[in-house]
């Protein structure tokens, strides 16, 4: 049975509005069609990236083949200088750090000098103290006292902390100054491409004896020493 419905008007029947199949079918038709050019689109982008990618590894890795080729074939004339053995042995290294252990070793002792001064006031002041020896208001002055002597050796212990710390760097630095002029002038004739330092626990883990030159440098740089 089908139920009509009349228009109020004309009295005939009116039937319900039906959306056309024509017009959603073409616009589901060309949403597909968007859809699939995206993934299109992205694909595209998507794998020659990834190929440029591996591109660029396999150059890097010729690269670094090539490099050890050439380093095999001697292409690159390198050597290493052993920084522990260097600073064992060079005559000025062992002068700067007696210098710098015997104003350590000044510097210590004038510092416990005063210390042992300022506990035998300390240790005197207490037995005053129990004693009855001291009034109210020379205590109250005592006290002032060894707490401002307390604060000046704080104080003298930065200081002469501070002054070690940069007397040893200024000892590295002319150390490092020296070796590294000597190694350039040293380079004029041996025209090596790189001179390494090498020490235990350092970046280079591993290297051949051939090219130490150590013992090369390290006389160079005493003959000089002995000669100034």
């Amino acid at each position: 049975m089908t139920t009509e419905m009349k228009s109020p008007e004309s009295g005939n029947p009116v039937r319900p509005e039906i959306p056309e199949r024509s017009k959603i079918s073409n616009g589901t038709i060309i949403n597909v069609v968007l859809f699939i050019g995206l993934i299109v689109l992205y694909l595209l982008n998507i794998f020659p990236l990834k190929e440029s990618e591996t591109l660029a590894g396999n150059e890097i890795e010729q690269e670094m083949d090539e490099m050890a080729s050439l380093m095999e074939q001697g292409a690159f004339n390198i050597a290493f200088v052993n920084s522990d053995t260097l600073m064992a042995n060079y005559k000025l290294a062992l002068d700067k750090r007696e210098e710098f252990e015997q104003e350590q070793r000044r510097l210590e002792n004038d510092l416990q000098r005063r210390q042992r001064s300022f506990q035998t006031d300390v240790e005197t002041f207490q037995q005053q103290i129990q004693t009855g020896n001291i009034s109210m208001e020379d205590a109250q002055a005592r006290e002032q006292e060894l707490m401002q002597r307390q604060q000046e050796l704080m104080q003298l212990n930065e200081d002469y902390s501070s002054r070690l710390m940069t007397k040893e760097m200024e000892i590295n630095i002319d150390l490092y100054q020296r070796i590294t002029e000597l190694l350039s002038r040293f380079n004029e004739e041996m025209d090596y491409d790189y001179i390494l330092g090498f020490s235990p626990g350092g970046g280079i883990l591993y290297a051949k004896e051939k090219h130490d030159i150590t013992q090369k440098v390290l006389n160079k740089l005493n003959e000089e020493y002995d000669a100034q």
